[in-house]
């Protein structure tokens, strides 16, 4: 997961995992929230794509 995350990325996905809201996330990493709304659509794309890439036969 690391070489398709960045670190905040990471971090951000983790704290969301965990059941924290935006503005949680956002404290806790001293972030805007709109860059952790960001941040969160960044990973779905980039998860979304890395999936479509590792499974054969879909997308």
């Amino acid at each position: 997961m690391g070489e398709v995350l960045s670190s905040l990325e990471i971090d951000v996905l983790r704290l969301y995992m965990d059941g924290k809201t935006y503005l949680e996330i956002a404290d806790i990493l001293g972030r805007h929230v709109k860059s952790i709304d960001n941040a969160l659509q960044r990973i779905k794309k980039k998860l979304e794509e890395h999936l479509d890439r590792s499974a054969p036969g879909f997308g």
